[in-house]
């Protein structure tokens, strides 16, 4: 199972603590109720992610929100549709977070950017947050992949956001078991024109290492998984003794060389150790631990717009080569990043 104790790294970024532990319980008891025998996912209700409630949510019925555009056009860059959405597991728990106790049931609410006006079905990703954070620390990077055509949902990890009380802890099996549960939740959603043959997976540090326990560990590995990109991650701790296991999606590891919790070398571990159809890696010279995703720099402009043509190129209907997912990324990074190829 997964490690469940504090980590020393300081906050990666995050809102102030805005969700009580008394609405988290009332929301997993009304839904626990309300979907006796209606099997694991309850789509409960869509509302603005800068609205989140803090007791238990209204009937189950969802609500369409209006939409929040960044962008506009009727190709991209797309205007992006902003909302939140809940799923509840009934079938595994929340653990404590210090003095906060541990809850039967998970409580995910998972923020969604969706492209407006694009047309058939949309390729989905799903992203990881890290460790002390919340999917809203990274909406211009999600919003920059919905802008570009793709479906993107957030969690909010129970265990390792800044959101809830109590202190923050580490659980990576847990959460790439978040990951798939949200998957298949989002897929029996008919509201939104999701491809299942496209779907990519995400994360940034702790979310980046649950990425890497899906590509690696077999038994957290999912088949629906096309694309994955691995950004600060590590070697996944605390998970029971594996074989590194083939996978038949295409992955990108990326990094910046000065990362201060000393996740470089890390990163690169995991990248030569996996075993992907495919596979590359990013690295910003110079670069930290999360401003190279998120800064307003040419070389953090450079990263977001590689991992895009990345997440492209690997969904398509072949599965890309090593060689060619360098040749694509080639030209975003040029001047900025450097391309570590797979040999």
């Amino acid at each position: 199972m997964g490690l469940r104790t504090n980590r020393s790294r300081q906050p990666v970024g995050g809102r102030a603590a805005t969700l009580v532990l008394v609405g988290v319980a009332l929301l997993a008891v009304s839904l626990l109720s309300s979907c006796a025998g209606a099997g694991r996912q309850v789509h409960v209700q869509y509302r603005p992610v800068s609205g989140r409630p803090v007791t238990a949510p209204d009937p189950p019925q969802p609500v369409p929100e209006p939409a929040s555009p960044v962008m506009s056009g009727s190709a991209p860059p797309y205007a992006v549709q902003t909302s939140s959405v809940r799923f509840f597991d009934p079938s595994r728990m929340t653990f404590a977070r210090g003095t906060v106790p541990a809850t039967q049931g998970r409580v995910l609410v998972t923020d969604l950017f969706v492209p407006v006006g694009a047309s058939g079905p949309r390729p989905l990703v799903v992203f990881a947050h890290g460790w002390n954070s919340d999917p809203g620390v990274y909406a211009s990077l999600l919003e920059g992949w919905a802008a570009a055509g793709f479906i993107v949902a957030a969690p909010v990890f129970p265990e390792s956001t800044d959101l809830y009380p109590g202190s923050p802890v580490s659980d990576y099996a847990d959460q790439a078991l978040d990951i798939t549960f949200v998957i298949s939740s989002l897929l029996q959603d008919q509201t939104l024109p999701i491809d299942p043959a496209r779907i990519a997976v995400t994360g940034h540090s702790d979310g980046g290492t649950d990425v890497a326990l899906m590509v690696l560990d077999p038994a957290y590995a999912d088949a629906r998984v096309r694309a994955y990109i691995c950004m600060s991650g590590e070697m996944p701790s605390g998970v029971a003794a594996y074989a590194v296991a083939t996978t038949p999606a295409a992955a990108l590891f990326a990094v910046g060389s000065n990362d201060e919790y000393g996740l470089y070398p890390l990163t690169t571990q995991v990248f030569q150790t996996a075993q992907a159809s495919a596979k590359a890696m990013l690295v910003e010279p110079g670069g930290d631990h999360l401003g190279s995703f998120l800064d307003a720099t040419p070389a953090a402009a450079a990263m977001r717009d590689a991992e895009t043509q990345f997440l492209e190129l690997a969904l398509e209907p072949q599965t890309p080569t090593s060689a060619a997912i360098d040749g694509a990324l080639a030209e975003p990074a040029a001047g900025s990043l450097q391309v570590v190829p797979a040999s």
